[in-house]
């Protein structure tokens, strides 16, 4: 099936897409993608018990992946504890955003293409609101192809596997705009992201839009990675998102909970132990966990305040940029307003 509609707006919003890959920031974090995690041990968390900073269990919707690499060392060493906050990790096998919609949990990590359909479905008497980033995708995420085409240009013609509506598709598009391709130039095979890279492998496409570990293992097998988010950083990004009552009604909570997340995340990046309980926790190696580690960024505070206090524009119009996609493709009837969707009460 071929598409073939980008709006102006699209194009704008790509270039600023670019104009942000260029800035770079100190940043540390991800993207869509299902690995990730690290292993070994030695190191203890020595601070006394705080206390309580409210009386309210935030519901925080986990997912097991290297993004969350910092909220599973604050689980495990007892670091909300120690912050005096309580926190309950949710596990979701599904979508985690319907859950957080429709109030069974208070904080969830979402890309901010999510963020921005999630904000066309909000109560606009309690908005959705993303208060800090938590990583970017530098790697994770790209496109493989078959030996044969050698540049993304050489993709013109060709078959592609991807999710008409995705993060995914937007990726591709922003690739094929730095070829001077339009869509229509490709043929899109649409499917489950899920299922795009094995896809691929199978030889039933020539290419095909996904993550790791499918774009490792295509590498493997004879394709090869021609364009990932390696080259555009801020295209695959995850926020921690909460609504307005939840600040407004438990700012110390929220704040804590950061904190400890923000905690355990020095804990992995620089201890063995912090390393081994990610892995432990993602059924993965130290060996496999550094590996994907290198194709994300995980954000520290210090990067997240640049990110959404100093550049809060910038990010504003990517997400401009995912609604003009969107409504391009059909699922919002109406341009979402990002102004408002960043709230920086974290690094007043």
């Amino acid at each position: 099936m071929k598409t073939n509609k980008t709006t102006g707006f699209f194009v704008l919003a790509m270039s600023s897409l670019l104009v942000l890959a260029g800035c770079g920031n100190d940043t540390s974090n991800t993207a869509a993608n299902n690995a990730a995690a690290t292993n070994s041990p030695s190191a203890e968390v020595t601070s006394s018990a705080a206390p309580a900073a409210d009386d309210v269990t935030i519901r925080f919707g986990f997912s097991p992946w290297l993004g969350s690499a910092g909220a599973i060392v604050a689980n495990e060493k007892k670091i909300f504890a120690d912050k005096g906050v309580d926190v309950e990790f949710v596990q979701m096998e599904g979508n985690t955003r319907d859950a957080f919609m429709s109030g069974k949990l208070d904080a969830v990590v979402q890309s901010l293409d999510a963020v921005v359909q999630m904000k066309a479905k909000e109560d606009p008497k309690d908005p959705v609101q993303v208060i800090a980033v938590i990583d970017r995708s530098k790697g994770a995420d790209g496109i493989i192809a078959n030996a044969d085409i050698a540049s993304l240009d050489q993709l013109k013609g060709k078959s592609v596997a991807v999710s008409i509506g995705s993060v995914a598709h937007f990726l591709l598009l922003n690739a094929l705009q730095t070829a001077n391709l339009k869509e229509s130039d490709v043929e899109i095979v649409n499917m489950n992201n899920n299922l795009a890279g094995s896809t691929f492998m199978a030889g039933q496409v020539d290419a095909a839009v996904t993550w790791e570990p499918y774009l490792s293992e295509a590498a493997a097998k004879g394709g090869h990675l021609l364009y990932s988010t390696a080259e555009a950083p801020n295209l695959i990004v995850d926020a921690l998102v909460v609504k307005k009552s939840m600040i407004d009604e438990h700012p110390d909570a929220v704040k804590a909970m950061v904190e400890s997340f923000n905690e355990g995340l020095e804990l992995f990046n620089t201890t063995d132990e912090g390393k081994k309980i990610v892995a432990d926790a993602l059924g993965m190696d130290v060996p496999a966990v550094e590996s994907t580690i290198t194709t994300l960024d995980l954000t520290t505070s210090a990067a997240s305040k640049t990110m959404l206090v100093d550049n809060k524009a910038e990010w504003e119009t990517t997400m401009d940029g995912f609604s003009a996609f969107f409504l391009d493709q059909k699922i919002l009837t109406e341009k979402v307003d990002s102004a408002g969707i960043i709230n920086g009460f974290l690094y007043e």
